[in-house]
């Protein structure tokens, strides 16, 4: 007779397969928290291991919030990985200290420190992938965290099982059979005690919201949930590549604008609705708060006269032309140079004022370089220490030819006559005092792909000219 956690495995391993997580050659940098979900997601790690030829390092980061029960978790980790001849690295950092210099709430604080940790990681070990632990019911959390505070597909779709080098496998099943099977093959594994507290929102939404459905309601919500958040991505996917060609097909990219023709009228709403939204966030790089309504506003615009026009979120303007509609970036917000920064997640995404920003690792083999104004390609090998993304310091410098020359970028600025009022605008992605890329501009020679590049950096870019 087969095992419940037999019959996990198989599931999991299908998921995997299903979505081409895990593949021969891939460094695997796993997130290990100590609790259950963790553990068991380790342990089938290293037993998959066998099956696909790839390597793991586990991750572990104390958060400098639970005293003497986070170092006992640190403990678990390390000795079990120990045992068993497996990578890996502790980071101690302190969330309570982040909360109070940067004003950021104490889940978001532990979440950007992890993710901070995994990218030192994947750059040092030369990792290529995240795996994480976050199953169904974690999914249906997020689902119903993002409903109550409105949202569209993309919040209702909740985490996808691969996303911005990040991959999720127990995102098939739920924690009931993550409970099980940890008992079963005897894992160990600790509790986090502020699980149970009401402090966190996740915790709230859990204990008061999940539960009360799955014993209420329905037994199987979060499995439904999960579907659902299934079938959510699917369409989201979908409606967004319509979005893409609304805008290929009737667009016009103009700078700091963009001009989309009447003819889209005779495309269904709903498409019309993604294409105005893929327009908003490449002219502003902003999508929270935008909605439904903001929406049908730029779509009724198109009946009224020329020269009506609506405001809308981040800082853009919709204005009835002439044969169709502009929207472009009304506000030009001030900023403080040299006092906001950013740390670039590699691999992933971070929101930078009202600017996006997204990063991937792949093996390079010869593929054409894109000549994309906001797309670029760097040697991920010649990065040795954290990405920036910041204004311009004293001491900034950028190579500006194949042969090793560079130039202080005062002096680049001024060579290219870019205007003095906009040099402390232009948003660059610096190494310390090696700029890579200023944005708009050029990339360093010192980063370029060159035949003996391995592994590419890819860095997209989406939003306004500045860093706010």
């Amino acid at each position: 007779m087969e095992k419940v956690g037999e019959k996990m495995e198989e599931k999991v391993w299908q998921f995997i397969q299903k979505h081409h997580m895990l593949e021969a050659g891939d460094r695997i940098v796993a997130g290990i928290s100590g609790g259950g979900d963790s553990m068991a997601l380790l342990f089938l790690l290293l037993k998959f291991r066998e099956r696909c030829g790839y390597e793991v390092c586990a991750v572990h980061v104390n958060h400098g919030i639970r005293g003497d029960e986070a170092f006992r978790d640190e403990t678990l980790v390390t000795k079990y990985c120990a045992d068993r001849n497996v990578d890996c690295e502790v980071f101690h950092c302190s969330v309570p200290e982040a909360v109070k210099k940067y004003g950021w709430s104490e889940e978001e604080a532990g979440r950007i420190l992890r993710r901070q940790a995994y990218e030192q990681v994947l750059r040092q070990w030369k990792g290529n992938k995240v795996a994480l632990a976050h199953h169904q019911n974690d999914q249906a959390e997020t689902m119903l965290h993002n409903l109550s505070r409105g949202c569209g597909l993309r919040g209702i779709r909740g985490m996808l099982p691969v996303q911005n080098g990040m991959i999720r496998p127990f995102l098939c099943i739920e924690r009931r059979e993550i409970d099980h099977y940890l008992k079963e093959k005897k894992i160990p594994y600790r509790t986090d005690s502020t699980n149970f507290s009401d402090q966190y929102i996740r915790n709230r939404i859990r204990k008061h919201v999940v539960e009360y459905l799955e014993r209420n309601v329905n037994s199987k919500t979060v499995s439904h949930m999960a579907w659902t958040a299934g079938i959510a991505a699917q369409a989201e996917e979908y409606l967004c590549g319509q979005g893409e060609r609304i805008l290929a097909q009737y667009g016009e990219l103009l700078p700091g604008e963009i001009r989309i023709s009447d003819d889209c009228l005779g495309e269904p709403s709903i498409l019309r609705m993604y294409g105005f939204l893929q327009a908003l966030e490449k002219v502003s790089g902003y999508r929270k708060d935008l909605s439904g309504e903001h929406l049908e506003q730029i779509s009724r615009l198109f009946q009224k006269e020329t020269g009506k026009q609506v405001s809308l979120p981040g800082g853009t303007t919709a204005v009835r032309v002439y044969g169709g509609i502009i929207i472009r970036k009304t506000v030009k917000e001030k900023v403080e140079t040299r006092k906001k920064m950013w740390t670039l997640p590699v691999p992933g995404r971070i929101q930078c004022g009202k600017a996006f920003w997204e990063t991937r690792i792949f093996s390079y083999e010869s593929q054409k370089i894109p000549e994309k104004a906001y797309t670029k390609w760097f040697d991920y090998d010649r990065i040795k220490k954290t990405l920036q993304i910041r204004n311009r310091r004293p001491g900034d410098r950028i190579m500006v030819t194949a042969q090793g020359g560079r130039k202080k970028l005062k002096d680049y600025f001024i060579d290219e006559k870019i205007p003095r009022e906009q040099r402390d605008e232009l948003i660059l992605l610096a190494e310390e005092e090696e700029v890579l890329w200023i944005v708009g501009k050029r990339i360093s020679e010192a980063y370029k792909i060159t035949e003996f590049t391995k592994r590419v950096l890819e860095v997209k870019y989406q939003g306004g000219r500045e860093v706010e």
